[in-house]
């Protein structure tokens, strides 16, 4: 099993969830929880291996299924990276599951280096760290815990890149979901709510976009949009503004759902487009 066979199987556990929540959107359930867990322990997995292997022992386990494989130190194979897609996701799911904390160590040694992080969405995975892990990059000399300028300040770096990136391809930088997933992050290390479910509609709404073409059950999850909502809840303490089954609630909470409790000012502000956050077929 390498990095990109834990990615694959992670897929296929979030195409299962997400044929769960065609039938329960809620998925409130324990299978659902289950399932959820087996895909972040698979796509940690990934992040394990690109971190770790060959040089460093370490074991991948998948409770769902009762499966698992250990790593000697040493063994043959050369080190593979993990494109930044796949360390996304797993990022998300464990952020999702409350299991990121637990493998700092494995997404620091597993993402893009500076000198590698061209694109836009290696500014969101930066973002990420640093708001999330307080991870500020490689600079020895930075704070720990950082402040909230410091945060402020890296997510705003990493925006100006994408506006940067974008610029030169002569596209419009609006419509990005990378971008505004940023955007949406830095709402929320600045404690804006209005903007940040602003930013979070947006970013739904290029969600539905792709999900109206793509063939996989995994679509309906969209796994960004679910931890930026997850990060919001258990650290604001704010509820979308938006209720959708893009959102679960249950996924959002990390425990059973009980009734939607919109802010009822960005429901009335949004509400001529509320259809729009409905998934494919609804």
């Amino acid at each position: 099993m390498t990095a990109n066979d834990w990615s694959l199987l992670a897929g296929e556990f979030l195409d299962h969830l997400g044929a769960l929540s065609v039938s329960h959107p809620a998925l409130d359930t324990p299978q659902a929880e289950a399932v959820l867990r087996a895909a972040e322990q698979a796509a940690t997995g990934a992040v394990a291996f690109a971190a770790y292997f060959p040089g460093h022992p370490f074991t991948v386990s998948l409770d769902y299924v009762n499966f698992g494989v250990s790593y000697d130190a040493g063994a043959d194979g050369s080190h593979v990276s993990l494109g930044t897609f796949d360390w996304l996701d797993a990022f998300c799911l464990a952020v999702l599951t409350g299991t990121v904390e637990r493998h700092r160590e494995a997404f620091y040694h597993a993402r893009n280096s500076r000198e590698e992080a061209r694109f836009p969405v290696d500014a969101l995975a930066e973002g990420l760290m640093a708001y999330v892990l307080g991870d500020l990059g490689d600079d020895e000399d930075a704070d720990y815990p950082p402040t909230e300028e410091q945060v402020l300040a890296a997510i705003d770096g990493g925006l100006a890149r994408i506006r940067a990136f974008v610029a030169e391809l002569g596209s419009d930088v609006g419509g990005r979901p990378d971008y505004l997933a940023l955007l949406a992050l830095r709402a929320l290390a600045a404690g804006d709510g209005e903007a940040f479910d602003a930013a979070l509609g947006r970013l739904l709404l290029t969600y539905r976009s792709f999900g109206e073409v793509s063939t996989h059950p995994r679509s309906l999850l969209p796994l960004t949009p679910l931890a930026l909502a997850a990060l919001a809840h258990r650290r604001r303490g704010w509820t979308p503004a938006v209720e959708s089954d893009y959102l679960p609630r249950a996924v959002i909470t990390g425990r059973e759902a009980s009734g939607p409790a919109n802010r009822a000012d960005m429901v009335a502000a949004l509400r001529s487009g509320a259809e729009l956050f409905g998934r494919p077929g609804e």
